[in-house]
């Protein structure tokens, strides 16, 4: 049997006429290196459910459209039935049977989608105007506070957006569009390079 290795980042290895990641005095992007993703599902309103899913991270289960923070791991609000745990890729596996184990005889689907998924961070005191271009939430901080999250579209495509601090916002696209997102994101930031 062949070792695989898993990729660290996806837009290393495209073949691309643009210079990717784009750093400015203003805006700054780039890919965010390979780390676990783990998809939740089951009854919200079951708090047997939630009570399991706390104990198994550590953390509080967030409000609709946010997430919540312990140490290096987060929990999304994905939907009324679903949340995302991002966290270290060295503690995947551990979240991953914890919560696997914490749920069984439960109604529920813990799944890892970490190689599904690629990333990217915008940030910088223009993330917001830049933002903008690609989708019509207002992710001004009065509207889009800190550990705010939402599903939405962005250059067209399905994408989670998450606010992590005042000026870093990440955006979670299919790892399959990867190509497409970099030259969008190259060709979209510009303007900005002046």
């Amino acid at each position: 049997m062949h070792n695989l290795q898993a990729r660290s980042t996806v837009t290393s290895h495209l073949v691309t006429k643009r210079t990717f990641p784009i750093a400015t005095p203003s805006l700054r992007l780039a890919e965010i290196p390979l780390h676990g993703l783990i998809r939740i599902q089951g009854d919200g309103k079951a708090s047997k459910l939630k009570a399991s899913i706390e104990a198994a991270l550590g953390v509080a289960l967030p409000l609709p459209e946010r997430s919540t923070v312990n140490g290096t791991t987060r929990l999304v609000w994905v939907g009324p039935n679903e949340w995302l745990v991002l966290c270290a890729l060295k503690d995947e596996e551990t979240i991953l049977q914890n919560l696997t184990s914490s749920l069984a005889n439960q109604f529920a689907a813990v799944t890892l989608v970490s190689d599904a998924r690629v990333s990217f961070l915008a940030s910088g005191s223009e993330a917001v105007v830049f933002l903008a271009k690609g989708c019509g939430i207002d992710v001004n901080v009065a509207a889009f506070p800190v550990d705010a999250a939402v599903t939405t579209r962005f250059a067209s495509l399905p994408a989670m957006l998450l606010r992590q601090a005042t000026f870093e916002y990440v955006l979670y696209f299919d790892v399959s569009m990867a190509g497409f997102l970099v030259e969008w994101l190259a060709d979209a930031a510009e303007e900005f390079e002046a």
